[in-house]
């Protein structure tokens, strides 16, 4: 590995690929030197950065520019629906990658330790890379030892493609690891509109807002007799995933065994 951490972007020309390109490539330790997406761009990448340039515009072969500039990582902001060959793309060239695409499937997830073994390469996904979000999961999960009536409110911008959010359900997980399943509200309750009380996990609802102007904030509510616990995070900028997604670059780079490594809390 070089001095700096060199880091291909895929999904480079979304405004989250962006973002992370351009506070990624600030830090001394961390240098941008391919850019991938699924429309090519001749534009200098660090153009479309808002930054310095950087000497490449955006190719759409994940595979062929890894061969071209070899890096240390890469870093995946796409969708679910192609996320799942980037991985197996990256690993295949023994090249580690850190996740932020969510909507995994448990099976996903099986089959990804599987490319790890095979490939000697390890894999790095989180549901969220903001440390402010990581905390409020953790702070959520000792609540819920003491106030079992709990539901999440998550609210995305518009363009989100999944539903709840990769955070969301890693919260309510969480959760449910110290929380016995429990039947919340009135036992003859019905909705007057089908899904008017959101998602179900153990008892626990989360509802899932999409509009304009977000980019991402939860709530976790929790009620007990004559009081409420909201716990909220809001990422008011992409910039809020920036020294996540750094420090986990940082970790896997260093990595030499195979093996995936599961949201940011592991790392604090």
């Amino acid at each position: 590995m070089s001095e700096q951490i060199r880091i291909v972007m895929n999904g480079a020309a979304g405004k989250m690929g962006r973002a992370l390109s351009a506070g990624l490539s600030a830090l001394e330790n961390m240098q941008i030197v391919g850019a991938v997406d699924i429309k090519c761009s001749d534009v200098d990448y660090g153009f479309l950065c808002g930054v310095n340039a950087l000497g490449f515009g955006i190719k759409n072969d994940l595979a062929a520019v890894i061969d071209e500039v070899k890096p240390d990582v890469v870093v995946d902001f796409t969708s679910p629906g192609v996320v799942m060959e980037n991985i197996r793309t990256a690993v295949s060239h023994k090249t580690p990658i850190v996740v932020g695409t969510t909507g995994f499937s448990e099976a996903d997830f099986r089959q990804i330790e599987v490319w790890c073994a095979r490939y000697e390469t390890p894999v790095f996904i989180a549901s969220n890379f903001a440390l402010g979000a990581v905390l409020m999961m953790r702070f959520a999960r000792e609540a819920a030892k003491y106030m079992p009536h709990v539901e999440v409110i998550e609210r995305h911008h518009d363009q989100k493609l999944d539903a709840p959010s990769g955070t969301a359900v890693t919260t309510l997980e969480m959760i449910a690891d110290v929380r016995k399943p429990l039947a919340q509200g009135n036992t003859q309750e019905f909705e007057r509109l089908p899904g008017s009380r959101g998602g179900e996990l153990d008892g626990m609802r989360v509802h899932s807002v999409r509009l304009p102007g977000y980019v991402a904030t939860q709530e976790v509510v929790f009620g007990a007799t004559g009081q409420v616990l909201c716990i909220r995070h809001d990422a008011l900028s992409r910039e809020a995933y920036i020294p996540g997604v750094a420090m986990a670059a940082e970790h896997i780079v260093g990595l030499k065994e195979g093996v995936l490594l599961r949201d940011l809390d592991t790392l604090l």
